[in-house]
C-alpha cells in the first residue's frame, strides 16, 4: 500500500488511512452495492485481514455502473505472491461483470508499483494511457466485459464461464 501512503489531501498515519478508506467503502456499499472486499483465509475465516480488492468510489462520487467502474487492490505485507489479489480479484470481476452488468473495469496505479501492474496484465487488462493523478503520473489499465468472458479460463485455469 506504499503508493496510497502518499497521496497529497489523505493520511499518511495507517490507522487514519484505513479508517477512510472503511468509512469509503461503507459508503459505496450502501450507495451502489460494490465497495471494498476483504481478503481472508478461506480455511480461517476468523484471522486477520491479508488485504482487500473491489472498487474505489469515494464518497459522494456519482458514477454510471452499466459503464465502467475503478479496481482497486491491496495485499498486507508478507502475503504477496501467492495468488491472493488475482483470486480475489477475479471473482470480483466475475460479479461485477455478470451480475452488476458493467461493460468495462478500469484500474490506476503508480508506474512503479510494478506488482499491481503485473497484476493487472495477470487479469487481461491492456494498459490504455497515462494520466496525471494522486501524487503525479499514474498508468491506466483497462477491460472489457467481453474480453474477460474470453480470457478468464486462462487467467485464472478454470472453466469458461457461461453466456
Amino acid at each position: 500500500m506504499w503508493d496510497l501512503m502518499d497521496i497529497p489531501g489523505r493520511s499518511n498515519d495507517p490507522a487514519r488511512l484505513a479508517s477512510f478508506y472503511l468509512e469509503r467503502s461503507l459508503w459505496a456499499f450502501k450507495q451502489y452495492g460494490i465497495g471494498m472486499w476483504a481478503i481472508r483465509e478461506r480455511e480461517k475465516p476468523e484471522t486477520v485481514l491479508l488485504g482487500y480488492t473491489g472498487f474505489v468510489i469515494d464518497k459522494g462520487e456519482a458514477i454510471d455502473m452499466a459503464r465502467e467502474v475503478e479496481a482497486g487492490w491491496a495485499v498486507a505485507a508478507g502475503n504477496a505472491g501467492r495468488g491472493l489479489a488475482l483470486e480475489a480479484t477475479a471473482a470480483v470481476f466475475d460479479h461485477t461483470f455478470d451480475h452488476l452488468g458493467s461493460a468495462r473495469i478500469s484500474a490506476v496505479t503508480s508506474p512503479d508499483n510494478h506488482a499491481s501492474r503485473r497484476l493487472m496484465d495477470r487479469l487481461g487488462m491492456v494498459h490504455e494511457r497515462d494520466i496525471t493523478a494522486y501524487q503525479g503520473l499514474q498508468v491506466v489499465y483497462v477491460i472489457e466485459r467481453d474480453t474477460w468472458r474470453q480470457r478468464r479460463n486462462r487467467i485464472t485455469g478454470q472453466a469458461a464461464l457461461p453466456r
